[in-house]
């Protein structure tokens, strides 16, 4: 019953700030149900920026375990590394929109590259500080029965750390859902973001709402499903 009254509490909450923004833009409740909404059109633009996040976040994530792995097994290479990944980490995204339109021009290219930069090198130091955090007692034991560098990696870190990795590609998701409008504004022809450029320009607002809507409910879909598959590794690892 408490998970009931839970659900209906969030709803509500989440209807209030639905409400506010509406009122906001001076749009009703009518005007949305009313609005001719092209499906087709709409499905495509979403599906466009889903896979721009989603296969830019999974590019990220294995280059970021593997160079996360070398920055710990190499002290030398964190000490010259780690100061140049971090400086760059703390260079919003955003910022790099004229750079990139500057290096690769409008299109799909810049769209990636700064995708990538926002996801990548806080990843980076995510994982890097994720191996830190394994007990030095299992890399031993896995030394002693002669297993390689690779075994270890391979049977011992990464097996220990799957949740920790899996909430990881979460939080980079979630990074890359949140920066794909601005990224889709550097001249690509299809995606959420584009579109509510041209939205923008049209001064339909209404249409706007129902994007940023669809940007909400989709986030957390993706969010809750990720921390399912979380809670279902924890479980078989207790």
């Amino acid at each position: 019953m408490k998970y009931i009254i839970r659900f209906c509490l969030s709803l509500l909450f989440l209807l209030l700030i639905v409400a506010g923004l509406l009122f906001s833009l001076e749009i009703s409740f009518e005007d949305i149900f009313q609005l001719k909404i092209n499906w087709q059109e709409m499905s495509s633009d979403f599906l466009y920026s889903f896979l721009r996040v989603t296969l830019t976040a999974i590019v990220a994530w294995i280059i970021a375990i593997i160079i996360g792995k070398l920055l710990y097994a190499f002290a030398w290479l964190k000490i010259i590394t780690l100061p140049a990944l971090n400086f760059i980490r703390h260079i919003s995204p955003y910022a790099w929109l004229p750079v990139a339109i500057i290096w690769f021009g409008l299109g799909e290219t810049p769209a990636a590259a700064i995708m990538f930069t926002a996801l990548f090198f806080p990843a980076v130091i995510m994982t890097t500080e994720l191996y830190e955090q394994v007990q030095i007692e299992y890399r031993e034991e896995a030394n002693i029965c002669g297993a390689t560098g690779w075994q270890v990696f391979s049977l011992v870190e990464i097996p220990l750390m799957k949740v920790e990795f899996i909430n990881l590609f979460r939080i980079l998701w979630g990074l890359g859902w949140t920066t794909v409008i601005a990224v889709e504004m550097l001249g690509v022809k299809q995606g959420l973001g584009f579109r509510l450029l041209d939205f923008r320009y049209l001064l339909k607002y209404e249409n706007m709402v129902v994007y940023l809507l669809l940007m909400g409910a989709a986030g957390i879909v993706v969010d809750h499903l990720l921390l399912y598959i979380i809670k279902k590794y924890m479980r078989e690892s207790s």
